[in-house]
């Protein structure tokens, strides 16, 4: 077999293994790129270009002030917002975020591109990529069939990637965002479609890079497509900040009134007045075995990305389900003592102080307590480390043209 034969065959295999039964179809959400490349590398059936990049909804910016007299209701009980480490103010510009955590799925078309670039010349970038599976035995032995299963079994296709570093996120947006331009310089006739048959041939890692398509590369001084204006580029994929990502969190839109702010997307009111309904939904985002009377099987672990009722922004799942990685690096939110919630801390993170660089993640997951799935509670972890608890979304800024 020749080997640009046997290399084609490999990708589309590869390929096809992103592409399995109950993604939702064959097109990328997170990329808009066909799953099913030919081994000639045409893709097939490209939707038009829009203005929302894919699998992203619109944020519309503003702010609200939280009075230091006033109290809130949480799902349990009123508390006060210095409690929950909440700001007095917020205020984000208008932005673009995922709808969805990023999947499974979304991930392994990741590994997979990855594979089929740098598989001969920089094996080592596919291995930097992979989550750390061995993140699910963090404390809990009974999570074998998940380390060996949970990222690469099709019936996970759809349940948020976990176990992934702040920094492996960080390179995801990068590369999200040169797959995504990439895609419309390709429909509007300005690139060919990548040939990874051409790509497998070359022996260096230089001549791999200078042969995919960076979006910092493409409009760079030195690059004969510069001058050119292509409507409907993309800026940046990126983590969103902390200020945004609360802000999202509380799904408060121009239109609301002023003493409107929801903590969780079911309902603001404490446990004991929510409807069965509702209280069905808050006990489906977060760790409950400790209840009495409680089943751990009922929500031992994560569910599918858009499971769970969203918030008024048609977000899922800002509560509960998983962390997520902000951008921020923690920095304590003004007089520790009185903001940051010391007690918590040294209870639940008690080398909070040791981590250097450490980033913020939120929301709450499937192994917390209802406290931290309130949008102000804030967490730190080492950038260099994934969790079982841990996945992200990411965000765009919103450039007006």
């Amino acid at each position: 077999m020749m080997p640009t034969i046997r290399i084609g065959i490999l990708f589309a295999l590869s390929m096809a293994l992103v592409a399995c039964a109950g993604t939702g179809g064959r097109v990328s959400q997170v990329t808009g790129w066909n799953y099913n490349f030919k081994a000639g590398n045409a893709f097939r059936g490209p939707s038009p270009a829009t203005l929302t990049p894919p699998g992203m909804v619109l944020i519309q910016g503003g702010s609200f002030t939280i009075d230091d007299t006033e109290d809130y209701e949480t799902a349990t009980h009123r508390a006060r917002p210095n409690e929950l480490n909440t700001r007095k103010t917020l205020s984000v510009n208008s932005f673009y975020m995922d709808k969805h955590e990023i999947r499974n799925i979304d991930w392994r078309e990741y590994i997979a591109w990855l594979t089929a670039v740098y598989g001969k010349v920089a094996p080592e970038k596919i291995e930097a990529a992979r989550p750390d599976m061995n993140a699910w035995r963090a404390g809990m032995g009974d999570n074998e069939p998940f380390m060996v299963d949970y990222f690469t079994h099709p019936s996970y296709d759809q349940y948020p990637v976990v176990c992934i570093s702040w920094e492996q996120a960080a390179a995801y947006c990068k590369w999200r965002t040169d797959r995504v331009n990439e895609l419309l310089l390709v429909k509007a006739g300005v690139l060919p479609a990548p040939d990874f048959n051409a790509i497998a041939m070359l022996t260096t890692l230089d001549e791999v890079e200078n042969a995919v398509f960076s979006s910092e590369r493409f409009f760079s001084a030195d690059n004969q497509y510069q001058s050119r204006n292509y409507t409907g580029m993309f800026v940046s994929f990126r983590l969103p900040s902390e200020a945004e990502w609360e802000y999202a969190a509380y799904a408060r839109k121009p239109s609301d009134p002023a003493n409107k702010v929801y903590a969780y997307p079911w309902n603001p009111l404490p446990i004991d007045k929510l409807t069965a309904v509702q209280r069905a939904q808050l006990k489906a985002h977060y760790n409950r075995s400790n209840e009495s009377g409680s089943r751990v099987d009922v929500f031992s672990r994560t569910v599918p990305v858009n499971a769970n009722v969203p918030n008024d922004l048609g977000l899922y799942n800002m509560a509960g389900n998983v962390n997520e990685w902000v951008y921020d690096q923690f920095t304590t939110r003004g007089n520790l003592n009185r903001i940051d919630s010391v007690d918590v801390l040294d209870t639940f993170l008690p080398d909070y102080h040791r981590i250097p660089n450490a980033r913020v993640y939120k929301g709450g997951s499937w192994n917390d307590a209802q406290f931290w799935l309130h949008p102000s509670a804030r967490r730190y972890h080492d950038p260099r480390k994934g969790s079982n608890t841990i996945g992200f979304r990411c965000a765009m800024s919103i450039v007006q043209r």
